[in-house]
């Protein structure tokens, strides 16, 4: 996991996850490993983008909320999702990611 200055300037920070969809437990119709890039800006505002070998990118806008990944908005390759359309295995990233901001791995 890598620790950087974010692109987007001021404050904002940036950590690298690779997810172990095995690992995790993570089957079904999902890829086996996952790269997820959490920026932190100032305000304290997420923004989660997970990438996959042959898969569309996404990105979600979220907030930790008692412990775990509250998402806000969900894109997929820029464009807006409804909840109900995004894959499992996103879901399962985004909560492994949430975990791991929590614990401070």
């Amino acid at each position: 996991m890598a620790s950087t200055q974010s692109a987007h300037g001021g404050s904002a920070q940036t950590k690298e996850f690779d997810v172990d969809l095995v690992g995790e437990r993570i089957r079904g119709r999902s890829p086996d490993h996952a790269r997820a890039v959490v920026s932190v800006d100032a305000n304290g505002t997420l923004r989660v983008e997970i990438e996959a070998a042959n898969q569309y990118d996404w990105q979600l806008d979220a907030r930790i909320v008692d412990g775990s990944l509250d998402i806000a908005r969900i894109f997929c390759e820029g464009d807006t999702v409804h909840d109900a359309d995004v894959p499992d295995w996103v879901e399962r990233v985004a909560s492994v990611v949430g975990e791991r901001l929590e614990g401070g791995r």
